[in-house]
This record gives C-alpha cells, structure tokens and sequence, in this order.
C-alpha cells in the first residue's frame, strides 16, 4: 500500500479498521518484525509466520500491550537473520534440530543508537512452547520494571538471570 495518496489515507484507514486490520499496536510486542521463514523462504531452517501468530494471539489485550509498553520482539526462520532477530529486546530464531523445528530466544537486542546484540537465553523451545516462553519473560519484566520502565532498560538493570530462570523452571 505504498502508493495511497494522502488525501485517500483516511478512507483507507476506515475500510481497513472495519476488517480488523487497522490495530493500534506500533512499537507493542505484538507489532513483531518476521522473516517469511519456511512457509515461503527456501533458506529458512523453520517457520516464522505461526510463532508471531501465536503471540499475537496470546497478547489480544490492546489495554494490557499499552499498559506493557515498548518491546521490539524480532523474529528470523534461519541465521540469514531477515527478521533482525540479533537486534530485537526479544528475539527468536528458527534452528533444525534433526530435521524438526526449534525456536532460540534471546534478550537484549536493541538497533537504535546505543545498538547491541541480544545475549541468547538458553537451550531452544518447540513451536508450540513459544507463547508460554514469551509470557514468563513478559511476567518476569512486569514484576521487576520500575515505573514507566520500558522492557529493554528493565533487562539491562537486572540481567539475563531471572528471566532465564523462570523461564526454564519448568522444564528442569
């Protein structure tokens, strides 16, 4: 929709609301920045396009994204990194585990002026296991932020620890 006139950008933005296409979500966890992964990208080690689904059908609460604030969540089906993985506060990477499909996340990522790469958080997840992940790493920022504290500032002053740790307490 690159070519929309301006004075046409109204109307556009009306039709587009009546579908359920116009969601107000820029700069929120659900706005996820997603290679095409293996649905369409022959390079891609796994699929991109149903993990950011998946989390955006677990964060639906336009009120509560608000409420979370700014978080870049990237998302790249194989290292070629489309999705800029490396630089979102969260990113997930799709790897080939003998022939299946695993997810690795990282924390920490940022592309704007003080840009740094994310520190990978842990051993990788299955598809499925993805929105529960994402979830504890969301509690873990919401019980430690301070006030007005984006995602990103709250892992730089605790670390990768706490969130490593809720995260896999299940699984050990």
């Amino acid at each position: 929709l690159s070519d929309v006139k301006l004075a046409d950008l109204y109307a556009l933005w009306q039709e587009a609301r009546a579908v359920g296409l116009a969601t107000p979500n820029i700069g929120l966890i659900t706005d996820i920045i997603c290679c095409p992964g293996g649905d369409f990208c022959s390079l891609a080690n796994a699929k991109s396009i149903p993990v950011a689904e998946a989390i955006q059908r677990r964060f639906d609460d336009l009120d509560y994204l608000f409420d979370l604030g700014e978080i870049d969540l990237n998302i790249s089906g194989c290292m070629n990194a489309c999705g800029h993985h490396h630089v979102g506060h969260i990113g997930i990477l799709g790897v080939d585990k003998k022939g299946q499909e695993f997810y690795q996340v990282s924390l920490g990522g940022h592309s704007g002026r003080d840009a740094r790469l994310a520190q990978i958080l842990g051993p990788s997840f299955a598809q499925d296991d993805m929105p529960d992940a994402i979830s504890k790493l969301i509690d873990v920022y919401v019980e430690q932020r301070t006030e007005d504290e984006r995602f990103i500032d709250t892992y730089q002053r605790i670390g990768i620890d706490l969130f490593k740790e809720r995260v896999y307490a299940a699984n050990h």
